[in-house]
């Protein structure tokens, strides 16, 4: 996981070349009728969540407005009423501290300004595994089968959802959980559905012991199966709240920032069912936020995902 991490790292500062030649604010986040002027004689824009602006012009706040603009790794909140010159915030210094903040900012960052549409996260993605190799998730199989949850990564708590879906022709299931080192089954069901709620301690499963989950298709051949593999290990919540609590800008955020930081630093630790589970929780409460989609369609890309995660992008 170190050297994984290592590379990851590796691979997001050696974008920040790439990055100077695209500078920009990202919109994470805006309340009221904000809207953005080139110059100040050009017709005002209103900005969006998700939405990208350029390091100048004027960014109009009226009263009881506000918005939060990204720059590699500040985030400036903009919530009194005023124009604001987006020249002074700009942030051209390229600090590379292994600093956590810095991390996590950049962790942030890679994505967001390595593609702008849905289009973009095929190259995206290439960039991404050959680069780090990326966490192996999306498990694809035979008969059209597709694991969706969970993948890769640790899993910090007791009960489990696995999902799945068959792109042919929906079926009776055939679920096997067993012991990756020994090949041992741990537990067995056929599934009339394509989902399958599990209490992993109720199984009897070891901590830090890696298990793999497979689905085949009834009817099917059963050597054509899909399967996928994660280690059972201690919660993540002790951990991620001590990173959440080094982070400045977690505590001057609002709910619905804090939650998709708690997703970025689950992902950052490898807890990839728990961010997935934070992700889709802030996308169904907030389904039109850019900012949110595009954060959880990187994710899914870096899953391995890229169908899907340009099925949730939105320009």
């Amino acid at each position: 996981m170190k050297t994984k991490l290592f590379s990851f790292l590796i691979f997001l500062f050696s974008a920040l070349t790439v990055f100077a030649q695209d500078a920009a604010f990202r919109v994470t986040d805006v309340h009221g009728m904000v809207t953005y002027q080139e110059t100040k004689l050009s017709s005002p824009q209103r900005v969006w969540p998700g939405g990208k602006l350029p390091v100048y012009g004027w960014v109009n706040v009226p009263e009881g407005a506000a918005i939060n603009l990204l720059d590699n790794s500040t985030m400036h909140r903009l919530k009194d009423k005023g124009s604001y010159d987006l020249e002074k915030f700009y942030n051209t210094r390229r600090e590379q501290s292994l600093s956590f903040t810095n991390r996590f900012w950049n962790y942030v960052n890679n994505g967001l300004r390595s593609a702008d549409t849905e289009r973009d996260l095929e190259k995206y993605h290439q960039n991404f595994m050959a680069v780090s190799g990326g966490v192996k998730g999306y498990g694809p199989g035979d008969q059209g089968l597709v694991l969706l949850a969970p993948l890769p990564g640790k899993i910090g708590i007791e009960r489990v959802e696995f999902r799945w879906e068959r792109q042919a022709h929906p079926g009776v299931y055939t679920f096997t959980l067993i012991d990756a080192a020994s090949g041992k089954t741990v537990y067995h069901a056929e599934v009339a559905d394509s989902v399958l709620s599990v209490n992993l301690v109720q199984l009897g499963l070891e901590k830090q012991q890696t298990y793999r989950w497979s689905i085949a298709a009834i009817g099917s051949d059963p050597t054509k199966k899909a399967e996928l593999d994660f280690v059972f290990t201690d919660p993540a919540d002790e951990d991620i709240q001590r990173n959440l609590d080094n982070l400045k800008d977690y505590h001057l955020a609002d709910e619905k920032e804090k939650q998709w930081m708690k997703a970025t630093i689950l992902e950052m630790e490898g807890y990839q069912y728990e961010a997935q589970r934070t992700f889709e929780q802030l996308l169904f409460d907030f389904p039109d936020d850019g900012h949110i989609r595009h954060l959880y369609a990187l994710f899914l890309t870096r899953q391995n995902d890229v169908k899907r995660g340009q099925s949730i992008w939105l320009d």
